[in-house]
């Protein structure tokens, strides 16, 4: 079941004190970092490992190849997110097990609460499947926020303050780590930037309809598609995108479509580029997956 917008607002409210600039008292100081935290996708696991330097496990739950954000946790999982120290959540009612599992909401962290207002609202629900997950439907509102650099920024930030609060002897070395971070993120957003010069004039086609955010921030707005890209389209969808097609044509993927499909789209003259969001686990380096990200969309 998707959460409600009323449910999403009420979360979000218990949790935006979890990431306000609290500070223990003085002379007050919690033990050393132990036990783990659970990050609900890839941006967000890369933000607490790169800010923690190794001192504590940084967890996802979900399997490689399942959607993140439409994972469900088994009773092992919900174990485990009841021991973690931390939940790093994503907001915008990302995570659909939230309204099912029973958590400590004084560990929940809602990385995306400062930026409420940014999220956008999605208008019904579209029915699709993401690979071994079957059937499902976005509503609500869009959660791909890291999409926009502006945003994971605001999001990064977040990340830090948690653990920064929980540990507060950590606090030099967990700001000197954020400043290198939230660096990497504005060279890349900048490349987005840039690149976005270089394709405004150009009519995009979308794979799926995750790309909200960067549509919105580097104001690439396109057609939004629901193509897998291990599933070869039927003829109709193929008829659909020869009908949208125009001069200049660029299709955008969530990841590298099978050889067959390439094959195809290069055969019809199609040009097509990946455009990762990486929620995913996966064995590439986070930054370095948007790093390419960003010279592939640059022409």
């Amino acid at each position: 079941m998707l959460l409600t917008v009323r449910s999403i607002l009420t979360i979000t409210l218990l949790m935006v004190t979890a990431c306000g600039d609290q500070q223990a008292p003085a002379g007050q100081h919690k033990p050393a970092p132990s036990g783990f935290i659970v990050a609900v996708n890839t941006p967000l696991q890369y933000f607490a490992r790169r800010l923690l330097d190794g001192e504590i496990e940084v967890r996802i739950l979900a399997p490689a190849n399942t959607d993140p954000a439409q994972w469900l946790p088994s009773a092992d999982d919900v174990l485990q997110l009841q021991q973690a120290q931390l939940i790093l959540l994503n907001g915008a009612g990302y995570s659909s097990w939230m309204n099912k599992v029973s958590v400590s909401e004084n560990r929940l962290v809602d990385t995306s609460s400062a930026a409420l207002d940014s999220w956008i609202a999605l208008e019904g629900q579209v029915s699709h499947s993401h690979g071994p997950q079957g059937e499902h439907a976005h509503g609500g509102y869009a959660v791909t926020t890291w999409m926009d650099m502006s945003m994971a920024q605001i999001q990064a930030e977040c990340v830090a303050r948690a653990p920064r609060e929980q540990w507060p002897e950590k606090r030099e070395n967990i700001d000197s780590k954020l400043v290198a971070l939230l660096a990497n993120l504005r060279a890349i957003d900048a490349g987005f930037i840039e690149a976005a010069t270089r394709l405004r004039d150009r009519q995009l086609v979308y794979s799926h309809p995750v790309y909200q955010y960067f549509e919105r921030r580097y104001e690439l707005s396109g057609v939004s598609l629901h193509w897998e890209p291990d599933l070869m389209p039927r003829e109709e969808q193929w008829s659909e995108l020869e009908r949208l097609r125009a001069e200049g044509m660029l299709f955008i993927w969530e990841a590298e479509p099978a050889t067959e499909i390439a094959d195809r789209m290069r055969e019809a003259g199609i040009e097509f580029v990946v455009l990762d969001p990486a929620a995913n686990s996966g064995e590439k380096d986070w930054i370095a997956v948007q790093r390419e990200n960003v010279a592939r969309m640059s022409p």
